[in-house]
């Protein structure tokens, strides 16, 4: 099978998103990785 840079790009992509936000975890009680890792964006008050 021969794939195109970008086709390549694109099933890589699919993969790791499935991969990390979708399927269920068991070491997480069956939720998905990517929210137990995700950080709070820092919150800008405006001042220096």
């Amino acid at each position: 099978m021969k794939y195109t840079t970008r086709q390549a790009q694109v099933a890589i992509n699919t993969w790791l998103r499935q991969y990390n936000q979708i399927r269920p975890h068991h070491a997480l009680n069956m939720r998905p990785p990517a929210p137990e890792t995700r950080l709070e964006k820092p919150k800008i008050n405006g001042r220096i």
